[in-house]
């Protein structure tokens, strides 16, 4: 296998706290280097690279930094928004692979849900040229399902990228978009505390534990977990949010927080039955937060969102080999189907979450280790490891993307189509 220099340039600080997109670039830059590439890591100001186990690191803040990390690389992996600002790459003749597996786009869609109609038209025009312009230069997209894998195609399409030359060397596109879902660590957790449980945390070793393991965003539903704990038979049934501030600064806050807390404070279950975690859990330390509990939870709105979304949350609540309890209409939701990993309930059906939590609760010693048995089949086939090695293949050959390979400079061959495209849905 021919091997090749890298840069994994990442949009989110990287460190001991991570959200999502920070943990991925962590995880695609181990995954290449352990393949024998040459790999760099850059991530923006604020970042901390000695708690993530990457040879390589640089620190960006402006476009001269990432030039400077990207000298000498056959291969840049970028993140979507991170290429929209840096179009340049385009011309250093370096193979762009572009990561799709997010839908900011989407997410906006539902976080400026209820603004101002020019605020949301200004926020959504943005999110729309984040992933539309990366897509008229990358040389492979990456997804993380099937689903997003559809919605990129209909992209490129209007990118003007599925030409003729495209499509006589890669007939099925399986070069230029490939799957690269989320994935984790290869060993389960290994407990060193019990933070959510007495003397420590805020439940006896009798309660039934339900975790909420990630960020309360606009498109997600942690209010009907809280108002199902309030429904459950058994009083045993308590929540746990982890609701910290996320680690980007230009996220902070996350928008549902004391909107869930009111709900349970109104329900009287605040402090007893329902907690708050007012700290984002270090990526190292989560698996103590995870094994602290019975069951991981993860509920959203229907939503166009919901239908490409991939709920790297519930591949956590897999790795700790803990059932599910989620809401119907993502991709992962149908793995739990499939393979009995949990239960299934429909949006907003705070009832239906209430018998799910019961259910969980009342699960025979024999039928629970069992589920959990499941749970761990299915977490053996999404290591990183494993989940990387079409990325890993794609980077064995650099050529770039067939309509690529004359490409002169910014301002011609695709970006010029995407400024037709551009103009002539402004009326122009």
């Amino acid at each position: 296998m021919a091997l090749a220099r890298i840069a994994v340039i990442c949009g989110d600080r990287v460190g001991p706290l991570m959200a999502g997109p920070a943990i991925r670039a962590v995880e695609l830059a181990k995954a290449l280097s352990s393949a024998g590439h040459e790999v760099v890591l850059a991530a923006p100001e604020g970042s901390d690279s000695s708690s993530v186990g990457v040879p390589e690191m640089r620190v960006w803040a402006t476009s001269l930094d990432i030039r400077e990390a990207v000298a000498g690389c056959e291969i840049v992996v970028i993140f979507a928004p991170v290429l929209a600002s840096n179009m340049w790459l385009a011309s250093t003749g370096c193979l762009l692979v572009v990561d799709a597996y997010d839908p900011g786009l989407l997410e906006t869609l539902e976080s400026r849900r209820g603004q101002p109609v020019n605020a949301q038209r200004d926020w959504i025009a943005d999110a729309d040229s984040q992933m539309l312009a990366p897509m008229s230069v990358a040389d492979v997209v990456i997804v993380a399902n099937e689903r997003q894998r559809h919605f990129v195609l209909g992209l490129l399409a209007g990118a003007g990228r599925l030409g003729s030359r495209t499509l006589a060397e890669d007939p099925q596109l399986n070069r230029l978009v490939i799957t690269v879902p989320f994935g984790m660590p290869a060993d389960p957790p290994e407990p060193s505390s019990s933070p959510l449980r007495h003397p420590a945390g805020p439940f006896s070793d009798d309660a039934f534990v339900a975790l909420w393991g990630g960020g309360l965003y606009s498109w997600l539903d942690p209010v009907a977990l809280v108002e199902a704990v309030a429904l459950t038979a058994d009083k045993r049934v308590v929540a746990a949010f982890l609701a910290g501030p996320h680690p980007t600064p230009a996220v902070g806050e996350m928008p549902l927080v004391e909107v869930a807390k009111r709900r349970a404070r109104e329900l009287g279950l605040l402090g007893s039955r329902i907690h708050f975690v007012e700290q984002w859990v270090p990526y190292a330390e989560r698996g103590d937060w995870l094994l602290s509990a019975d069951v991981g939870v993860s509920l959203h709105h229907r939503h166009v969102e919901t239908e490409l979304s991939y709920r790297t949350r519930m591949l956590d609540y897999l790795w700790a080999r803990l059932p599910v309890i989620c809401t119907s209409g993502d991709v992962i939701a149908e793995d739990v189907v499939r393979s009995d990993l949990g239960w299934v309930v429909e949006a907003g059906d705070a009832a239906g979450i209430a018998s799910a939590l019961d259910a969980a609760c009342s699960e025979t010693n024999a039928s629970a280790g069992e589920r959990r048995m499941r749970c761990e089949r299915a977490a053996e086939t999404r290591t990183w490891s494993i989940v990387t090695k079409p990325l890993i293949e794609i980077c064995a050959d650099t050529r770039l993307a067939p309509d690529r390979r004359n490409f002169v400079a910014p301002g011609t061959g695709p970006v010029s189509r995407l400024g037709r495209l551009k103009r002539m849905a402004r009326g122009g």
